[in-house]
């Protein structure tokens, strides 16, 4: 049985995550839309699928959440719409990622990152609808749905590549956590 202990070099792992997450997020965040308004790579992405992949889900929510967090706190956008719009995105995405990850095991990390990203897009889009009372928005759907596809195929064959070099793997047969 596994023993559920504090593990100083479980800890420093996540921070070492989390902290990447956050400066992709950030650099990420700075960088402006090239052709379609709002879209971006998602690369801090690659982290959160590496941490559900190789730590568990708890982690990967950990990371996620103190991602969005962080990110707003340092741009100055923490409960601004797209603080909200960014959340909504990360749990929505979070969530169908773990549900296709756990339950659905025919799904590679390729198709668990394409399922996150498009339902990150989908709590976005509904977000906005909320916000602007609209759903004329939804015909911008179709298009930032192709991109986002391109870029969740991306992220997740970057992913798998980075699980497969088993620094992960090997960290926590090291230190038994």
């Amino acid at each position: 049985m596994k023993e559920n202990r504090f593990n100083v070099h479980k800890i420093t792992i996540l921070a070492i995550l989390i902290a990447g997450a956050v400066v992709i997020g950030y650099l990420e965040s700075l960088i402006p839309s090239i052709g379609i308004p709002g879209v971006k790579l998602g690369l801090s992405n690659i982290i959160i699928l590496i941490v559900l992949y190789e730590l568990g889900i708890w982690e990967a929510a950990l990371v996620s959440l103190s991602r969005v967090l962080i990110v707003s706190l340092l741009r100055g956008t923490f409960l601004s719409m797209g603080f909200v719009m960014s959340l909504t995105g990360a749990v929505l995405s979070l969530g169908i990622m773990i549900i296709f990850y756990l339950l659905i095991k025919k799904f590679s990390i390729i198709g668990v990152s394409v399922i996150g990203a498009l339902f990150h897009v989908f709590g976005q889009i509904g977000v906005a609808m909320i916000y602007l009372s609209t759903a004329y928005i939804l015909y911008y759907l179709p298009v930032i749905s192709i991109s986002t596809i391109i870029t969740g195929i991306i992220v997740g064959i970057v992913s798998q590549i980075i699980i497969n070099t088993k620094v992960i793997s090997k960290q926590k047969e090291k230190y038994k956590f």
